[in-house]
């Protein structure tokens, strides 16, 4: 038992990673996609990506990813970056994906209930996605790892030019609402 003592914390952390994109993809899945509102970053990007093609969001969040991931490792921090993050794109991305397959999203499964009771209430939704999907940001972050994506551009911008996190997340985050209100309209753009 003394040997597995100095990796508790990073076995929570990874707990915890794990945890955070369920409930990201969650939030997406459940309160995001449904209502037309993109959810900002790279997420966003495949939300508009998929309207127009109907190819699986998890997966163009993993390849929106990659070129981010391979920034971030050369400019964030290496290994300890690495693990972390790599583990948590790719269990957003698989969740995101692997959600509609369970039962809760079958023809009467408590999503898809969940889904039609509130089709038309854009508020709701962006309140509820709101909250939810910023619990699994705020779990990630404990975890002391980034959910890729914006994350990882806003931390090199912040490293690489001095732009604080809040003012990246900003510039990345209007860019994507911008092109989503042009997709999805004005009046989802502002809720999301």
């Amino acid at each position: 038992m003394k040997n597995i003592k100095p990796y508790l914390p990073t076995i929570r952390d990874f707990i915890l990673i794990g945890i955070s994109s369920v409930i990201q993809a969650f939030a997406l899945r459940i309160f995001f996609v449904p209502a037309n509102l993109a959810s900002g970053g790279v997420s966003g990007i495949a939300q508009l990506i998929n309207h127009f093609t109907g190819w699986p969001i998890g997966l163009m969040v993993l390849i929106g990813n990659v070129p981010l991931f391979l920034l971030g490792w050369r400019f964030l921090g290496g290994r300890r970056f690495a693990f972390r993050t790599a583990f948590a794109i790719a269990t957003y991305a698989v969740f995101t994906d692997l959600l509609l397959r369970t039962p809760l999203f079958a023809a009467n499964g408590a999503a898809t209930q969940l889904i039609n009771e509130l089709k038309g209430d854009i508020f709701l939704n962006s309140l509820y996605g709101a909250i939810i999907g910023g619990i699994g940001y705020g779990l990630v972050y404990r975890a002391r790892g980034t959910s890729g994506g914006s994350d990882i551009l806003a931390r090199i911008l912040n490293n690489w030019r001095g732009i604080s996190m809040t003012q990246s997340y900003l510039i990345v985050d209007t860019a994507v609402i911008l092109g989503a209100g042009f997709v999805f309209g004005w009046k989802n753009a502002l809720y999301a």
